[in-house]
């Protein structure tokens, strides 16, 4: 066979360039679903638990504030966070949730 012209076969850098993109894609949304789970389940724990101690006007920003912190701070622990939370700080992440959460609170109560 002469240089340059192809056999039909797929060797060399393109041969599995498909199913990392799929699989790629399947972590990400993975991390999504056990991300949004967590936030959740920690959101409901910690604004009943900070709702003994605090007001609710308190509790509820301050429960969703610190489960969004935590959920981020523990997808930074994994080797490879997905592309959205690798460059993301949990404490500001918190805060802004909790902010937003007061804000939206305040206009709808």
């Amino acid at each position: 066979m002469a240089k340059g012209r192809s056999t039909g076969r797929s060797t060399g850098r393109f041969a599995g360039r498909s199913s990392s993109r799929v699989s790629r894609w399947v972590i990400q949304i993975a991390f999504f679903l056990i991300g949004a789970v967590l936030t959740g389940f920690l959101t409901v724990f910690l604004t009943r638990f900070f709702g003994h101690f605090v007001w609710e006007v308190v509790a509820v920003p301050a429960g969703v504030g610190l489960a969004v912190c935590t959920t981020l701070w523990l997808s930074q622990l994994v080797a490879h966070p997905p592309f959205m939370l690798s460059g993301t700080s949990p404490l500001i992440a918190g805060v802004c949730a909790a902010l937003g959460v007061h804000v939206s609170r305040v206009w709808l109560g």
